[in-house]
């Protein structure tokens, strides 16, 4: 499988540094800016299928492109929603650290086994996502898929298909509307 993985466009979360989370934020205008320019660079590049998370922000960026390829089946794969950060979700770290100093003193986001109340450990988060994952590659083994995901998604999809470790993986970040390319 020829895997391409791509950041939603911006959001004013991204903007303000806020954790989005599984919130189900839009994008702002320039992320739709963003998303038309992705689908103009990818315009020529032959897609089996799109793939995106349900959450609005990916989604919105993910039929941008799908409206140049209307011929290519555009499918949400829950799996590859973004990491639920419970209680965290619409703060800033500063807000974070001031209403939740216990948790965000432990760096409940970054522990594997740990996470802010009503949120996904990195964990459970990165089992999903391999659920994911999984159900792509038994699908589309010979394919060409586009994924368009959250930035947390394409770090634990970096992480796996490059065998790092949870140390290393943090190096790995896309931008908004940044493209990653894979082979299977």
């Amino acid at each position: 499988m020829h895997l391409y993985i791509v950041r939603h466009g911006e959001t004013d979360h991204n903007v303000q540094q806020r954790y989005a989370g599984s919130s189900d934020v839009p994008l702002n205008q320039n992320g739709l800016q963003q998303a038309e320019m992705l689908a103009e660079k990818l315009a020529n590049i032959h897609f089996d299928v799109i793939a995106s998370s349900p959450l609005a922000r990916a989604y919105k960026t993910a039929e941008t492109v799908s409206a140049r390829h209307p011929e290519i089946p555009l499918i949400i794969m829950r799996d590859f929603a973004e990491r639920g950060v419970g209680v965290f979700e619409g703060l800033t770290r500063e807000e974070a650290k001031e209403q939740y100093p216990e948790l965000f003193n432990r760096w409940c986001t970054r522990q594997l086994d740990d996470a802010p109340t009503g949120g996904e450990t990195i964990r459970q988060f990165e089992t999903r996502i391999c659920s994911g994952l999984d159900e792509l590659k038994t699908r589309y083994a010979d394919k060409t898929v586009l994924l368009i995901c959250h930035g947390f998604v394409s770090r634990i999809i970096n992480k796996q298909l490059k065998g790092l470790s949870y140390e290393d993986m943090h190096g790995f970040t896309l931008n908004n509307c940044e493209v990653a390319e894979y082979e299977l």
